[in-house]
């Protein structure tokens, strides 16, 4: 499979509890995106192994995105206020594609304004629940 270019990928958030179908709307400014998938290490190890032994516990994820601030995108980036539960979702190779999305509390919000007046924001999101598809729109 070839090499994804990163201009290709897109955002999308919903409020709420229930998962995205088409109707997710596109966080505009969204510069770059980060989703991981985890698995929590157990070391169950025992007194005499020469090496670890390892287990897999509990699965997470987390979603990070930074941009810059569209002031008035009310079904996108005015969504990210921590504490919120929505659904957030990437298509890394564009919205003709199908892509992942989690159920996640939104974590941090933040804005940075540099001295030439630029305005950017990050956002931390953390999953609660298993990621699932989110179809092509």
């Amino acid at each position: 499979m070839a090499e994804q270019a990163g201009y290709v990928n897109v955002v999308y958030i919903l409020a709420g509890s229930i998962a995205m179908n088409a109707n997710g709307a596109k966080i505009l400014g969204v510069d770059n995106s980060s989703f991981a998938k985890l698995c929590e290490m157990l070391d169950i190890s025992s007194f005499g192994n020469a090496y670890r032994n390892r287990l897999a516990g509990l699965k997470d994820s987390n979603f990070n995105l930074s941009g810059n601030v569209y002031v008035g995108d009310t079904t996108g980036q005015d969504v990210l206020v921590p504490g919120n539960t929505v659904f957030i979702g990437a298509y890394p190779s564009g919205i003709a594609v199908a892509g992942t999305q989690v159920k996640a509390i939104v974590e941090s919000f933040e804005v940075t304004v540099d001295n030439a007046g630029k305005q950017t924001f990050s956002a931390s999101l953390q999953g609660i629940a298993a990621p699932v598809a989110m179809p092509v729109q």
